[in-house]
């Protein structure tokens, strides 16, 4: 229980924190991505186009220029416009992207070891197929709060347990990010219009109207695109993390002693490369389902067709219009989120009322359970 407040309060804060520096950016990717409207509609929509132009002008090619319009236009605060939705839900986001995949890791690390266990018993039969797996000291995963853990010697590159574990929170974690992205953008784009063509003064006008009109289906338009986005890039996001993580501890780090944490710039260059490989990923998927958010268009032909007629109409190119600027708020946001998670994390657990509940939490653990699993010991992971 006290393990679940823990990364919970500790995802949350660095989550908001996340957002709180990198919202600028993410409102000039979202200009840029939609600038890319060299748009080539079939016939059969050709009569929303006069709906089309309700999206505001196209943002200038240049990330500079695209942020000196904005400023022009409403100010400080036009880079800012939809953030109370993504500050607020990003509690939500992270119980639910880390939470489920540390439950789906300990699941699938568990198949793994009894498929790994069975082959041993079926190819050496006798008493040496009773080993217990051997274990390796994995040393970022030190931490001040408790003695070092261990994990398995396969390397986590090649763990199937990473990937499927990293899918299963990214599509988890979609249908809380689909009804976010949706009010996030179309806030964004409005802010580009000049004041007396804004449509919707607040989010939670602009969510009224998207349910009137279109009903609850209208928050969750873009779904697939959210949902591909999120599966590739946690993908990405969480193997290449704990891949990073493990290279500079054998590179960087001697072996650590009981109670002695890595040093603070690997868990931020990990942080930051994991954020670059997410958004490499799954950036083409962002970027249609970016444009079917906000154009009528898109909206009408459904994600497949939104990503075929931009690489019509401009190629590779139009997929990753925009990726600069995604790639360096990645990095800063993602470095942060991470070292600030770990930060809050071990903050936390040397509280005392903390080391209470963990100590009630085990004595009951360990009344109720007869045997040893080494699954429990073989990750505990950092988020």
């Amino acid at each position: 229980m006290a393990d679940a407040i823990i990364h919970l309060t500790a995802g949350t804060v660095a989550g908001m924190t996340g957002v709180l520096l990198d919202y600028p950016l993410d409102t000039i990717k979202t200009r840029m991505q939609v600038r890319s409207c060299r748009w080539v509609p079939p016939r059969d929509y050709l009569t929303l186009v006069a709906a089309a132009t309700s999206v505001s002008a196209p943002a200038p090619a240049k990330y500079w220029n695209c942020a000196a319009q904005l400023y022009q236009r409403g100010g400080v605060r036009s880079f800012y416009r939809g953030l109370s939705v993504p500050l607020a839900a990003q509690g939500a986001e992270a119980a639910v992207v880390f939470s489920v995949y540390n439950v789906s890791l300990q699941h699938f690390l568990h198949q793994e070891q009894l498929r790994r266990q069975e082959q041993e018993r079926q190819e050496l039969p006798g008493p040496s197929c009773d080993r217990k797996p051997r274990f390796r000291r994995s040393q970022h995963h030190q931490s001040n709060d408790g003695p070092p853990q261990q994990q398995p010697y396969a390397s986590v590159w090649s763990s199937p347990a990473h990937w499927k574990a990293s899918a299963c929170a990214g599509l988890a974690v979609s249908f809380i990010l689909t009804p976010v992205e949706m009010l996030k953008c179309n806030m964004q784009m409005d802010s580009a219009r000049p004041r007396w063509m804004r449509h919707h003064a607040t989010v939670r006008s602009l969510a009224r109207h998207l349910v009137a009109t279109h009903g609850v289906r209208g928050l969750y338009t873009g779904v697939m695109g959210t949902m591909t986005r999120a599966v590739l890039g946690n993908m990405a996001y969480f193997v290449s993390y704990e891949q990073c993580r493990e290279w500079l501890s054998q590179w960087f780090a001697g072996p650590l002693r009981d109670g002695e944490s890595a040093p603070v710039w690997h868990s931020m260059l990990a942080g930051g490369v994991s954020g670059c490989c997410y958004w490499s990923i799954a950036y083409p998927a962002d970027v249609a389902k970016t444009k079917m958010q906000v154009c009528p268009i898109a909206r009408q032909q459904g994600f497949t067709r939104t990503l075929a007629s931009l690489y019509r109409s401009g190629g590779v190119k139009a997929l990753f219009c925009g990726w600069g600027v995604t790639v360096v708020r990645a990095f800063l946001s993602s470095s942060i989120v991470f070292t600030t998670h770990e930060h809050c994390s071990s903050t936390l657990r040397n509280l005392s009322w903390v080391d209470l509940v963990l100590s009630n939490d085990s004595a009951v653990a360990s009344t109720s359970s007869t045997s040893y699993d080494p699954l429990e010991e073989v990750i505990t992971r950092p988020y």
